[in-house]
Order: C-alpha cells, then structure tokens, then sequence
C-alpha cells in the first residue's frame, strides 16, 4: 500500500478545495443515508426506496463483515499528505465503505430509473465520493478501487435474486419468515454495533412493508407543501423511535435490534399509516 495518490492529490489542497471534499465526501456518509432512504420510500417511490434500502443495507452488512475479515489498517499522515476528517471513517479499512455504499445506492437508483442521465449521475457519484476518501487520506486507494468492485458484485448478484424472487411470487408467509430468519442468519455470522442497526432495520423494515401491501393503499404521490410535511413528520418519528427508545431499552445488542426493527417498522408501517391519516396524498 502506498500514499502516494493522496500525496499527489493533496498537492493541489487549498481551503476552499478542502471544504468541498468534505462535502462531496458526507454524500456517502451515515446522515446521508439515514435522510435520503426513507425519503424516497416516502415521497418519490416505494417499490424503487424498498428495493435500493435492502440492498443498501444489505451492502453494509457485508462491508462490516469484510472489515473485520481483512483486518486493513487505516493511513496515517506523512510529510507530504494530511489525514482529514478521520471522523468520517471509523474501523478498518478495507474495503471502503464509502466507495461501495455509493456504488450500491447510486447504481441501484440508476438501475430503477433506466435513465442515460442518472447513469452518468450516478457514476460520477460513485467516482467523486471514491476519490474524495484518497483525497483526505482516509484510505488506500486499494480499498477504494476494492469498494467499486464489490458494490458492482452486489448490485449484479441482488438484481438476478430480484428479478427471481418477483417471477417465481413467494406467498406472504414465507417473505415474512425470510425477512426474520436472514437478519437473524447474519446476527449468528457476525455482529457489532452497526450491523446490530443494519440487521435490526433489515428485519422491521420488510415486515412493516409487507403489511402495508396488504392493509394500507397509501399514495407516495403528493402536491409539494404535503411532501414536505410528510417529510418531516416521517424524519421526526424516525428520530423519535432512533433515539427515544435508546433511553427507554437496556444496553444490550438486543434491545439495539430491537430499536431499529421498530425504526425501520416506523418508515415502511408506521409513517405510511401516518401519512393517509393526515391525508397527506393527491
């Protein structure tokens, strides 16, 4: 592993060039996420929000898991290139979790939209927010170029299973038996606190969606004033239940599975149910 790509990126650092890394950076971070993937489950399209945050997540699992398998050191600085913003990563370093997630949301999101634009979109997503962890010397450029190879992977594998699991129709008890058994599966395989968050979320969310097909016929589709109400009064909820039950809940692995599970309950069901109470629709 060498630095010598950050060493020749930082050459061109200035303070105004710095604050855009940043920037270009939070676009693969947890807030991000946590802001963009109900709001397009809410407001834009469910079928395409439910697809691209099971895959998402799925792809964080994956990533902690690999993490922990490899066992990557992170940079650290030299005399020709700065360690910035060290926040935004945590752990190991390989693979990057910020190459890989934006790989598998941006392309996922490109993938449903079937649009040249959003394809072009969504690769200079993926390569600015790569590029950016090199920049700040955060990662290796192995662990980048790794995060790229493995999001691709993921999204082609996710796609055929997709395209599988929609043709052969699985009855309702059986997607909701495989919506606890996998996150549960991958708890027994490996668990720290953030795939206690992803699996918890991987459970409540399938679950709450499930039962929103079958009881709610609401409308994702809204005039511009009820999508922003609906926004935040979905964020607030979500807030609520992220961080009201973490007061209420015993500190223990569990009860943070828990505490997702509702929370992802909360964007599928809850909010959903919410919204058509508050007529919040067309």
């Amino acid at each position: 592993m060498t630095d010598s790509w950050a060493c020749f990126l930082q050459r061109f650092s200035t303070p105004w060039l710095d604050a855009l890394v940043y920037y270009i950076t939070s676009l693969g971070s947890e807030t991000f996420y946590i802001l963009v993937l109900p709001a397009i489950y809410w407001l834009w399209n469910k079928r395409w929000g439910h697809r691209i945050a099971v895959v998402y997540l799925g792809s964080v699992y994956l990533n902690s898991v690999l993490k922990a398998v490899f066992h990557t050191p992170r940079p650290v600085p030299t005399d020709c290139a700065r360690v910035m913003h060290p926040e935004t990563g945590g752990g190991y370093s390989f693979p990057s979790g910020h190459a890989q997630g934006s790989t598998v949301f941006w392309g996922q999101t490109a993938i449903e939209m079937r649009r040249k634009a959003m394809w072009v979109a969504a690769v200079a997503a993926a390569v600015l927010i790569s590029l950016s962890r090199i920049y700040l010397n955060v990662h290796w450029p192995v662990d980048v170029a790794g995060g790229i190879l493995i999001g691709i992977v993921i999204l082609r594998a996710y796609n055929i299973l997709a395209a599988g699991w929609e043709y052969i129709r699985p009855p309702v008890w059986l997607r909701a038996a495989l919506a606890v058994a996998i996150p549960l599966l991958g708890a027994i395989l490996y668990r720290d606190p953030t795939t206690q968050m992803v699996l918890g979320f991987l459970m409540g969310f399938p679950l709450g969606s499930l039962i929103a097909e079958g009881r709610l016929e609401w409308d994702e589709h809204a005039p511009l004033a009820k999508q922003v109400v609906k926004f935040v009064l979905g964020m607030a909820g979500l807030m609520a239940v992220r961080y009201g039950l973490k007061m209420v809940f015993p500190e223990a692995p569990i009860w943070d599975v828990i505490r997702y599970g509702v929370a992802g309950m909360w964007v599928s069901l809850g909010a959903p149910y919410l919204f058509m109470r508050l007529k919040l629709r067309h």
